[in-house]
């Protein structure tokens, strides 16, 4: 609970609440760390096989989720092994894939930006353990 968060601290830019679809100011980091977000709604725990929208899961991010990112364009064998340690990782955690990243991999928690370029089994458990459940609001993600 009171060890350091781990990645790149970003500036918040707030958490104001946006309709689906409604326009906004840009976020200041890709993926996104904190910002306008869908108020109803969540992007739901676990691995997502589809793209979800940056509005659903900054509002999963307030919620103290550790989200795992990875390029869309991954190789098949690469985002498996990703599942795994996703899924050996403890906590509130979202796995999901990401079209325009400029890593392979990366990891958000609100405020907090991990980017990695080989998939660092370590540094991910690491990370989705220590940073999630860390966000204003204590609430399912």
């Amino acid at each position: 609970e009171n060890k350091p968060l781990l990645g790149q601290k970003i500036a918040d830019i707030g958490s104001i609440h946006i309709k689906q679809g409604e326009s906004h100011a840009e976020y200041n980091s890709n993926p996104p760390t904190s910002g306008p977000h869908i108020g109803t709604g969540v992007a739901g725990a676990g691995i997502h096989d589809k793209e979800v929208t940056d509005e659903l899961l900054v509002h999963s991010l307030e919620h103290g989720a550790a989200i795992l990112w990875y390029k869309a364009d991954l190789p098949k064998e690469q985002v498996e092994e990703l599942k795994k340690v996703f899924s050996d990782a403890t906590g509130k955690k979202i796995m999901v894939s990401r079209k325009n990243l400029d890593v392979p991999v990366a990891l958000t928690s609100w405020n907090y930006l991990l980017k990695l370029k080989t998939i660092d089994e370590k540094k991910i458990k690491e990370f989705i353990e220590t940073n999630n459940d860390r966000a204003p609001e204590k609430a399912p993600i």
